[in-house]
Order: C-alpha cells, then sequence, then structure tokens
C-alpha cells in the first residue's frame, strides 16, 4: 500500500509531495542482509509496516507553503490523498489498484496570518 499526498496551488502546480510506503519488510529466505521480494517472500520479517485488514492508522502531516516575501503567493490550495495498492512495489497498469481518493480544496485569507510568517 502506498499513501501518496500532494498539494497543488492554483494553477495546478504542485508545491509540495509525500509518498509513504505501507509493506512488511522481509530478509531474503530469511538469512544475509538481502532484501526480499516483497511481502510474499517473508520468511524473515525485520519490520511490519503493513496496513492490516480493519486496522486504523493516522498520519499527520506538516506541510510548509512556499512564502514571497512572508505572504503565500495563492490563497487557494488543493489537498490530493491517494491510496493505491502496488504489489510489486512500483504503479503498474495492469496490477497497481486505486482504493481511495480525496480532493478537497483549501483557501486561506487575506486576514488570516501564516504561521512562520
Amino acid at each position: 500500500m502506498v499513501l501518496e499526498v500532494t498539494v497543488k496551488d492554483s494553477a495546478g502546480k504542485v508545491v509540495w509531495s509525500n509518498k509513504k510506503v505501507f509493506m512488511p519488510v522481509p530478509q531474503q529466505l530469511g538469512m544475509g542482509d538481502r532484501m526480499g521480494r516483497g511481502p510474499y517472500d517473508k520468511s524473515g520479517l525485520l519490520a511490519d509496516w503493513a496496513l492490516h485488514p480493519l486496522e486504523e492508522k493516522q498520519e499527520v502531516y506538516r506541510i510548509f507553503l512556499p512564502t514571497k516575501d512572508g505572504k503565500l503567493p495563492s490563497l487557494e490550495y488543493t489537498l490530493e490523498v491517494e491510496l493505491w495498492y502496488d504489489p510489486f512495489g512500483y504503479r503498474d497498469e495492469e496490477f497497481s489498484q486505486l482504493f481511495r481518493k480525496e480532493v478537497k480544496k483549501i483557501k486561506f485569507s487575506e486576514k488570516e496570518p501564516y504561521p512562520g510568517a
């Protein structure tokens, strides 16, 4: 599972993005320091960062937007969050599946101070 978070300005330009992978981290064949191919090859598990059925996880992000002279260049941003199933560790048209996508518009007002400015 891959969680992708993207923030775009009003022109559609990406100003911030992050990607987090949730999967078990196996050793290859349970020995040595070589990593296995994926969750199906987990005879020696080093860490389990997977999303298990019915398990809820909360991710918190601090998103720093670009400023010019202490002001935001745009007052409207789009936040996109996607949760993908990538069985081979990369995006594949045939096997990857989008589980959930959320899009939210965020608007700042002129009077609203920007933290850190």
